[in-house]
């Protein structure tokens, strides 16, 4: 497999190609962001092979947007669980750390053509079921896509570690779906893994990602090579565009989570309720 993927990334073809549209660290990994792309489709049909023999009177019940949902999260949270732990050492790397905008390195070069796989099945996907998605998360797609597309080349691949961090959440809040799903949501386990998610999107996405997008901001403009100004022009509005989506998801989650909250301890009241008056009876 090896031998064909360097067959495919080497030749000469490829190289001329990736060059001449700007992203020359891309010739040598864009097999791999074809098969993440097919290894993430099929997960997705995995997940709806295999969920109803584990989970059968739970599938049973759910209806087939519900399905979908189940089979995207996921893939998203095999994304994110494979991103989180890349980027880690990826923002350990003191090359990329000294030299944040035009430094280039493998091991940050093969994770984030996996992740382009990703979005490239995402920008798919969310456009093939784009009336149960919404038109948000189709542009969250194309944005993440194109701004690691350009991180080939190469352009801020350490700051690309930094914002993939923000998938911390996507572990939390995928785990608050599937809870929910499998109607758990009066185990202790719920509402510890919801104030993970609160407090995860907060620090990861909102604090953090608004102190990384100053320091990109900051970068770009004092960068002593020159940019393509289109390359950072699309970066800045990707930027805006993102942030803008976290922090109305985040919103989304507190309202989400609050109202969680309140129909388990209206569950409970209700139980106790009945409790009660069983007890009178008796």
């Amino acid at each position: 497999m090896e031998a064909v993927f360097n067959t495919l990334a080497n030749n000469k073809l490829s190289i001329e190609f990736f060059n001449a549209v700007g992203l020359p660290r891309l010739s040598a990994y864009w097999p791999y962001t074809i098969v993440a792309a097919a290894a993430f489709e099929a997960i997705f049909r995995l997940a709806g092979v295999i969920t109803p023999l584990l989970f059968s009177s739970m599938w049973s019940r759910m209806k087939k947007v519900n399905r979908y949902k189940w089979c995207v999260r996921k893939v998203s949270t095999c994304h994110a669980a494979y991103m989180v732990t890349r980027s880690l050492v990826v923002i350990a790397n003191t090359k990329l750390r000294n030299n944040p905008v035009h430094g280039s390195d493998a091991v940050a070069e093969s994770a984030y053509a996996v992740t382009l796989g990703y979005f490239l099945w995402d920008i798919i996907n969310t456009y093939q079921n784009i009336d149960v998605n919404g038109w948000q998360f189709m542009i969250h797609g194309i944005m993440s896509f194109g701004v690691y597309l350009l991180s080939f080349s190469p352009l801020l691949q350490y700051y690309g570690a930094c914002f993939m961090m923000f998938e911390i959440s996507t572990l939390f809040l995928n785990v608050h779906n599937s809870l929910e799903d499998l109607n758990l949501q009066d185990f202790i386990l719920y509402f510890i893994n919801g104030m993970a998610l609160v407090s995860s999107f907060f620090f990861a996405r909102i604090v953090y990602g608004t102190m990384i997008s100053i320091n990109v901001w900051r970068e770009l403009a004092n960068s002593t090579l020159p940019i393509n100004p289109l390359a950072s022009g699309f970066i800045k509005l990707a930027n805006i565009v993102l942030l803008s989506l976290s922090y109305y998801w985040f919103g989304v989650i507190i309202m989400t989570v609050k109202r969680s909250a309140l129909d388990v301890d209206l569950i409970r009241a209700i139980n106790e309720m009945e409790n009660h008056e069983d007890l009178k009876v008796e």
